[in-house]
């Protein structure tokens, strides 16, 4: 067999290659000097074998070690994380799976500690990755000094920290969580600049009282998790102990995410329509749209029940989408200049590049003015660091669709940064106007918020109006609009309808 290329002929191939050679001219050679040279031939190929051979047992020697050290170096990578050198998910839900095992049904609770730091990203980005990977560093230093010998410290990623360990009373879990809380808010130096962190700890544990064989590893996990979540909800820097609420909380959330999606594509949903009244005329000029929805087998739900989850589950932007068409078709109903039509979008959509195309097809397939159009947004919408935000809000102000910040005053507005937003109404938190009938300084804040609009040339709009009183004050404190339950708190669409295609209303009033 001739040997491929690179290939190195066997030893005994080379002998009789080189006795045939010899072979071909017995007779330019003696007997004596053929067989001399026959000797030195079969010498020098059994000496390179010698030579191979020793050279491939050397070889594999060597790759025998770098195997048994690469298998070593990978074994330890597969358990453990690289930065922190703790255990790492696979290490842990080994570890845990042993300790609740172990447990009988009369022993000690196996608690899971889920720890997520408070202000890691902004000194991961004010500060650089480097000083991110330190402050981890220095955490899983902390957590170990914390913890008891035999509790596993793990990191799950991120800035994700995972303490399990079994305890004689539930309390002890909880002792040992405030005792890692104080001891990661103590002051740090990174790149010579003092940062200060908190956590977010969420704690649950594997007690008697669980049904048998109690929760697994997963599903402790999975309830530290909620409850650390439940902790960042309130404020963070907190300490939360999961309860079976916050397990039935979820079920409902899924489960209306769940129902959502089908009820977007199949029609489920309805809007219905809050009267804007103009208060020095008592003349209806608009209408908000509020979608409501009715899943099967459940009672009614507002915006407010389910909105914020299609947010927290990024699937706001098709519902967002819905209400945006079906409010539009609507009011394309109504005679030109007769009435607006309101829609609240998520801050969610005004992130996604396409919405100044899905604000001007919706305008096109339906054929109502970019005018009579008004889109309200909160004000964490327009004073976001976002450029995104900002170009889909430029874009959408230049289709000549008006632009109103909702719900203003419930939150940190930067007033300074009020003029340069293309806003065009401001909309007065019911937080603002629910008292301005009953107290002094309601009625001085509200005034001041009112007169503030109207200098950067705003319509302003009261909501939650619910009194004639409440109405008449911001009447006389120069406010334009309000709306709320005095005026109809879900007004019917062929209410509507009638009011703004009647030949014999005026129009609108400008503003």
């Amino acid at each position: 067999m001739t040997p491929t290329p690179g290939q190195k002929p066997e030893p005994h191939r080379l002998l009789v290659r080189q006795l045939r050679r010899l072979s071909l001219d017995p007779q330019q050679q003696s007997a004596p000097e053929s067989w001399a040279r026959l000797l030195e031939v079969v010498s020098a190929t059994y000496e390179q074998a010698d030579k191979d051979r020793y050279l491939l047992e050397r070889s594999l020697e060597v790759s025998s070690t770098e195997m048994r050290g690469l298998h070593d170096s990978l074994s330890r990578k597969a358990l453990n994380d690289e930065l922190t050198g703790l255990p790492n998910r696979r290490a842990l839900l080994e570890r845990l799976q042993q300790l609740v095992a172990s447990q009988h049904q009369d022993g000690p609770p196996v608690a899971v500690l889920f720890i997520d730091l408070d202000g890691f990203k902004l000194i991961n980005d004010s500060l650089g990755h480097e000083a991110g990977d330190e402050l981890l560093v220095l955490t899983a230093e902390r957590l170990r000094a914390s913890c008891r010998r035999g509790d596993v410290v793990a990191r799950l990623g991120g800035d994700e920290f995972i303490v399990a360990g079994s305890f004689a009373t539930p309390g002890q879990a909880q002792e040992l969580a405030e005792r890692i809380a104080v001891e990661l808010e103590r002051p740090l130096t990174i790149k010579s600049r003092e940062v200060v962190v908190s956590a977010s700890i969420g704690v649950a544990l594997n007690t008697v009282e669980d049904a048998v064989p109690g929760p697994g590893t997963d599903t402790l996990l999975q309830r530290a998790d909620l409850a650390m979540y439940a902790s960042k909800r309130s404020g963070r820097a907190r300490l939360s102990v999961f309860d079976t609420q916050m397990q039935l909380d979820v079920d409902r959330k899924m489960r209306i995410v769940s129902q959502l999606r089908t009820a977007i594509s199949a029609g489920q949903l309805n809007l219905r329509y809050q009267p804007v009244m103009r208060l020095d005329r008592h003349q209806v000029i608009g209408a908000e749209a509020l979608v409501h929805w009715q899943p099967p087998g459940s009672p009614p739900l507002t915006a407010a029940d389910f909105v914020p989850i299609a947010e927290e589950y990024r699937m706001v932007g098709d519902l967002d989408a819905w209400v945006l068409r079906e409010a539009c078709r609507r009011a394309a109903h109504w005679r030109p200049g007769r009435g607006r039509i309101s829609v609240n979008l998520s801050v969610q959509t005004f992130e996604a590049i396409d919405v100044v195309d899905l604000v001007n097809e919706t305008l096109r397939e339906t054929g109502l003015l970019a005018n009579q159009l008004v889109i309200e947004l909160v004000e964490e919408a327009f004073l976001a660091d976002s450029p995104v935000v900002a170009e889909n809000l430029a874009g959408v102000h230049r289709l000549g669709v008006r632009l109103a910040m909702d719900h203003f005053g419930s939150g940190h507005c930067a007033l300074s940064r009020l003029r340069t937003v293309p806003v065009q109404v401001l909309k007065l938190d019911v937080s603002m106007t629910a008292t301005v009938d009953r107290h002094e300084a309601s009625a001085a804040i509200a005034g001041a918020a009112v007169g503030m609009g109207h200098a950067l040339g705003h319509l302003v709009i009261a909501e939650g109006v619910e009194r004639p009183a409440q109405a008449d004050v911001l009447r006389t404190l120069g406010c334009d609009c309000a709306q709320g339950p005095l005026f109809g708190f879900s007004g019917r669409p062929e209410v509507l309808d009638a009011l703004f295609t009647s030949a014999n209303r005026p129009p609108i009033a400008a503003g």
